[in-house]
């Protein structure tokens, strides 16, 4: 007989058992049912967590915005603005590299295109990136580190464009490359194209 495990500990397990099933087979293979199958519960158990498989990907979502704000945290107070840009990409292909499943939800437009409760919720996502990252583009301008005739929301936009292009071809490509060793030769761009 299975020991019972405490109600947060069961949920990380759930969580983690999605994205294996998203990682493993697609968001086609994230149902109910797989996720009972890989966690060893009942379906019936896992409802009594989660109250649909919408509420699992929003739960998957959160966490990775709550990964983004600690990021956010931890570069804001490094004080030369490259430095920090560097930590900021760096920091974000180190979590998919070690989170590969992650890119798979976070970067699947089909799973939000027709779900409002989950579209907005990578909506809100998006927007806070976009904002933090403008934050640090006004701070290089108002150092005189960037041209102000740049556009901070365009910037941020080129930067994580760019770092999602790149997620998403590695993770195409089956993750058959160190992530963050290719983020490498992006922020030696971006140094340049800004700096």
């Amino acid at each position: 007989m299975m020991n019972r495990l405490d109600t947060k500990t069961r949920q990380k397990q759930i969580l983690n058992e999605s994205l294996n099933l998203v990682k493993e087979g697609g968001i086609q293979n994230l149902t109910i049912k797989n996720i009972s199958q890989k966690v060893r519960i009942s379906e019936q158990a896992i409802y009594r967590h989660f109250k649909s498989k919408q509420d699992i990907l929003c739960a998957i979502i959160k966490h990775f915005n709550d990964h983004f704000d600690s990021v956010f945290e931890e570069v804001s107070s490094i004080k030369p603005i490259p430095v920090r840009m560097n930590a900021f990409i760096d920091s974000h292909l180190r979590y998919f590299q070690n989170n590969p499943a992650t890119a798979a939800v976070i970067f699947s437009e089909e799973i939000f295109q027709y779900d409002s409760k989950l579209a907005k919720s990578v909506n809100a996502l998006m927007d806070r990136r976009i904002a933090v990252v403008s934050k640090f583009v006004s701070s290089a301008q108002g150092d005189g580190l960037i041209s102000n005739d740049l556009s901070t929301e365009d910037v941020a936009l080129i930067l994580l464009g760019s770092m999602r292009f790149m997620v998403t071809s590695w993770r195409l490509k089956g993750f058959s490359y160190n992530l963050v060793e290719r983020g490498a030769s992006l922020k030696g761009t971006v140094a340049k194209l800004l700096f």
